[in-house]
């Protein structure tokens, strides 16, 4: 069952970026589901640059 995020503002998509890179830096390993989070902000930040940049 995979949520569906929505970016609408440019600050929600900034933070999103943030929180991408913050854990894409973390030092342990990643579960599986920070790995589907991760995935799911991936897609919305995709649609936010498609749609609105």
């Amino acid at each position: 069952m995979e949520k569906d995020l929505r970016i609408t503002t440019a600050k929600q998509y900034e933070e999103t970026m943030i929180a991408i890179f913050e854990m894409q830096e973390q030092e342990e390993p990643l579960t599986k589901s920070q790995l589907a989070e991760m995935e799911i902000m991936m897609k919305a930040a995709q649609r936010y640059e498609d749609e609105e940049l």
